[in-house]
């Protein structure tokens, strides 16, 4: 059984599973002018760079003139979303379509390079560089106003091999008011590679400070851009 931990209403980080987390509000406002010779966007450019490059001929016989080489990319609309020392996500355009690219420093090299990019992910909320799972009800049981304790079954957001996440279900964030009760479940993923096979749901118990009474039940794994 697990007893949440009290929160806000929106998360304090989300992200894509592209790279580093980052706060909502960095998809507020304006974008900041971003510098070329600043390392990580530097590396930004350089793999931007490299995916406009022409490609190949495919003719067997006779070569097709050289196309005209695409124009240099810029960094109209690129912003930061996140940086540590060693680590920087962009991000491009507003979610459904935003788009990310994570930049990491080689520490033995001392070089910037690309390790991520992601297309119009969801955005899910994120504590400890772990995604958010998805929760439904369980369905075996009826969960009643008078309810102070939640039966669930999680959906671990992360390849597991198939296993369930039993006794790695982290403790739960809860916001709660007179309407709603928000609750985001969290899983420590499992070291190493894991084949990408579908998850079975495992079973939680969540006990709550109250009643669910009439309030709406939500999962908050997901993060709605407003």
């Amino acid at each position: 059984m697990l007893e949440p931990r009290e929160v806000g209403r929106q998360p304090e980080l989300i992200s894509d599973g592209g790279g580093l987390p980052f706060a909502p509000r960095a998809l507020d406002g304006p974008a900041e002018l971003l510098k070329p010779d600043d390392p990580p966007v530097a590396a930004m450019l350089a793999h931007l760079a490299s995916r406009r490059g022409p490609k190949p001929s495919r003719g067997l016989f006779k070569r097709s003139p050289a196309p005209p080489p695409p124009p240099p990319p810029t960094l109209a609309g690129w912003r930061v979303l996140a940086r540590t020392d060693d680590e920087a996500l962009f991000g491009r355009g507003r979610p459904p379509k935003l788009v990310t690219i994570a930049i990491r420093r080689d520490a033995r090299h001392g070089t910037w390079s690309c390790y991520g990019e992601s297309i119009e992910r969801p955005l899910r909320a994120s504590r400890d560089r772990i995604r958010a799972s998805s929760w439904r009800l369980d369905p075996s049981t009826e969960c009643k106003p008078t309810d102070t304790l939640l039966r669930i079954l999680v959906k671990e957001q992360t390849f597991a091999g198939a296993q369930r996440a039993t006794g790695r279900v982290l403790v739960p964030d809860l916001y709660q008011d007179a309407d709603e009760l928000v609750l985001t479940i969290f899983v420590t993923p499992l070291p190493g590679f894991k084949a990408r096979s579908p998850n079975p749901e495992t079973p939680v118990r969540v006990a709550l400070p109250a009643p669910v009474g009439e309030r709406q039940l939500i999962d908050g794994a997901l993060y709605e851009f407003e």
